[in-house]
């Protein structure tokens, strides 16, 4: 379920960087970006919390702009 949902909502591409996340293993609440996922990946940088499913869409996303397969 939360793949699906992290999946069919769009932060604007380039805002947040996925290399300034880490892994946290506190609880920090909901994903600030579909809010269903819990916060597993926090950036002191951005100021976000993001669930698993919302992280690997960053990632992917910028893979496929740095021509990663």
């Amino acid at each position: 379920m939360v793949a699906k949902v992290a999946n069919a909502i769009r932060s604007l591409q380039g805002v947040l960087d996925h290399r300034t996340f880490s892994r946290v293993q506190v609880d920090l609440g909901r994903c600030e970006i579909c809010g269903e996922g819990k916060t597993v990946y926090r950036s002191q940088e951005a100021q976000a919390g993001i669930c698993e499913g919302c992280y690997a869409r960053l990632v992917r996303e910028w893979n496929a702009k740095a021509g990663v397969r």
